[in-house]
């Protein structure tokens, strides 16, 4: 389900990465000239526009990540190097089975094994973005809020204009809705539409929680939601008809 793109003048349609990185890092650095912009986004362009359903991924900031490109990081460690201290904590591949059960959405949940083997190559073809452009700590909750606050203009264009199907938004529910999305609207459990487009309101993927446990949340989450979606739409057509 794409959001309409006609309720959005501001956002350059079709824009490959989404948002303006060089000037999102000038308004950065105005406030934090010792700051290190991490750029991030659309994976692999190749894979996101080959991808039949496009899941982006909402997280809060990258914790003790020395490098300048996040999305090329996850990227190099898909492809080229599957020893990378990526693969080392529970988070992207958490993101990757959580990619791969909803890119093959059907009428069941894809198998969580089958999630579990595909998940890298699922996560090659998602989006990846954190509310935060500078590295910081696990507990650094009130900084990511007022970054949302502060750049609020430049999330909302960057979030949009990649033109995911599904968007996740890992342990950033309250953040989102409080400083980027207020208008975010809540239609069944877990589960909140912006024009359109559903955002699921999943934990942070480096929780501890049973791996499958989560996966099953995010996916029955959305399941759930397309079934009433498509519940609402019959009944609209038998009122019309």
């Amino acid at each position: 389900m794409r959001v309409d793109t006609d309720l959005l003048p501001n956002i350059k349609r079709g824009l490959l990465e989404g948002v303006n990185h060089e000037a999102f890092k000038q308004a950065v650095l105005a406030g934090q000239p010792d700051a290190t912009y991490i750029v991030d986004g659309i994976i692999s362009s190749e894979s996101w526009y080959q991808s039949r359903v496009k899941v982006l991924f909402i997280l809060k900031e990258t914790n003790g990540y020395p490098g300048l490109n996040i999305a090329k990081l996850i990227r190099t460690a898909i492809v080229d190097d599957p020893k990378s201290k990526l693969w080392c904590r529970p988070t992207f591949h958490n993101i990757g089975r959580w990619a791969f059960g909803l890119q093959q959405a059907g009428e069941k949940n894809a198998d969580f094994k089958e999630a579990h083997s595909n998940r890298k190559s699922a996560l090659l073809a998602s989006a990846f973005i954190n509310l935060k452009k500078t590295t910081g700590g696990r507990r650094a909750t009130v900084e990511v809020r007022q970054f949302a606050e502060t750049h609020r203009e430049f999330l909302r264009e960057q979030i949009l204009s990649v033109t995911p199907d599904v968007v996740v938004m890992g342990g950033t529910y309250d953040i989102i809705k409080a400083c980027i999305f207020p208008e975010l609207e809540k239609v069944s459990h877990r589960v909140h539409l912006l024009h359109g487009l559903p955002f699921i309101n999943a934990f942070h993927p480096a929780c501890t929680k049973v791996r499958k446990a989560l996966y099953e949340q995010v996916l029955n989450s959305y399941q759930n939601y397309r079934k009433q979606a498509l519940e609402s739409a019959r009944l609209s057509e038998e009122c019309q008809s």
